[in-house]
């Protein structure tokens, strides 16, 4: 009966667990009685023969090659028929910095640099710890970069969810904005630089902000622009000041630009989100663009609109708010906040109608709205124009 189920259970497995656990086998039977150091590998938990075949084949080309005769040269056999041909979009990076490495330290065949070369310019193109290559100069790196068939290996790999790095996904951004190139292709770059995988790249950031606000490759997007930066809206201190400064930017060209009501409530949600401290003239700016919208009527929540808050900013509140300050009093009371929606049915800017006690806690709560308040559709309450809302009470302290 047990060994039904387990045949069962095999079978039902996807065929690269399988090939996965018959490499496991084989790397194990190629390195037969070796007992060299290299290979008392600490037990894993569970099993994983992926993680586990990787792990012995990189051991084994670290074995003492007169203590292990031959387990070297076994286990690169292995990698490299697993690898393949290492110029397409799809290669295994581990496979390929094992080759890479047998290549150039001469482990399980003699050094030869040429072919180290070979693989570690797939390294360097793919991976995000790429290693060094002291033979190919910087000019024939750009000029191998910028061919087409390297733009079409970085095409594939980005277009595989799984195999994308942050280096594939920079790379081939920054080269689809080469104006005059065959690959030129904007919409797809800026697509590319915005991806989550390059969200810690201060660097990054700023590009996009300059993509959707220069207008030299793409229309000027200014929501767009600020939205790497909406993430930060929680920091706060020096390490915010340069956030908050570049979206106050953004936030002025949208108020320049801003022709059209809908225009006006993006503006004026950048502009929130840069005035959160105050700091660089963003509350002079802030209270510039709420006089361009003049009054708004008080409207109650429409059926359903307080459950969609909740659905999104519920979990918010409990993330924004893990930490108390030390002169924080023991009794908070709930926080109270009220809400300028905008004609498009997002929230633009919310203001405290009556603080916790905990000035920490309260910036927290409208951080939170800063970052989210595009994500929540209230149509139906804004029906189409500027509506003043109540928000639901927060809870100071998170509970859970």
């Amino acid at each position: 009966m047990l060994a039904s189920l387990l045949a069962l259970l095999l079978a039902a497995q996807p065929p690269s667990w399988q090939q996965e656990r018959a490499w496991h086998n084989e790397a194990r039977s190629a390195a037969g009685e070796c007992d060299g150091p290299a290979l008392a590998l600490p037990p894993m938990r569970g099993i994983n023969h992926r993680v586990e075949a990787r792990r012995l084949v990189a051991a084994m080309l670290r074995v003492d090659p007169a203590r292990c005769p031959g387990v070297r040269e076994a286990a690169l056999r292995q990698i490299r028929v697993r690898l393949g041909v290492p110029e397409r979009g799809d290669v295994d990076l581990e496979l390929l910095e094992l080759a890479w490495r047998a290549a150039a330290e001469g482990r399980g065949m003699a050094p030869d640099p040429v072919l180290a070369d070979r693989y570690g310019r797939m390294l360097w193109l793919f991976d995000d710890h790429p290693p060094p290559l002291p033979r190919w100069p910087e000019r024939a790196r750009r000029a191998w970069l910028e061919r087409s068939q390297t733009v079409a290996l970085l095409a594939a790999r980005n277009d595989a969810l799984g195999l994308r790095t942050v280096r594939s996904l920079e790379a081939e951004g920054l080269l689809r904005l080469r104006r005059g190139r065959p690959y030129y292709d904007p919409r797809r770059g800026g697509a590319l630089l915005e991806s989550g995988m390059l969200a810690f790249n201060m660097e990054n950031r700023l590009r996009v902000s300059r993509l959707f606000t220069d207008g030299v490759h793409l229309p000027r997007d200014y929501a767009r622009a600020a939205r790497p930066f909406l993430m930060l809206a929680a920091l706060r201190g020096e390490i915010a000041a340069a956030p908050q400064r570049e979206l106050l930017r953004i936030g002025r060209l949208a108020a320049a630009a801003a022709r059209t009501p809908e225009a006006r409530a993006v503006a004026l949600r950048i502009l929130f989100a840069a005035a959160l401290d105050g700091r660089h003239g963003s509350r002079e700016a802030l209270a510039a663009m709420l006089a361009r919208i003049g009054a708004a009527p008080e409207v109650a929540l429409a059926p359903g609109d307080a459950d969609r808050i909740a659905a999104v900013m519920t979990r918010e509140y409990r993330i924004a708010m893990p930490y108390s300050s030390d002169d924080e009093p023991a009794q908070l009371t709930p926080i109270g906040l009220r809400a300028l929606v905008g004609p498009d049915g997002h929230i633009a800017f919310v203001q405290l109608t009556a603080p916790s006690g905990a000035p920490l806690r309260d910036r927290a709560v409208l951080a939170a709205w800063a970052e989210y308040a595009a994500d929540i559709d209230l149509s139906a309450t804004a029906a189409g124009r500027f509506v003043w809302v109540a928000l639901p009470p927060v809870e100071p302290r998170p509970r859970g």
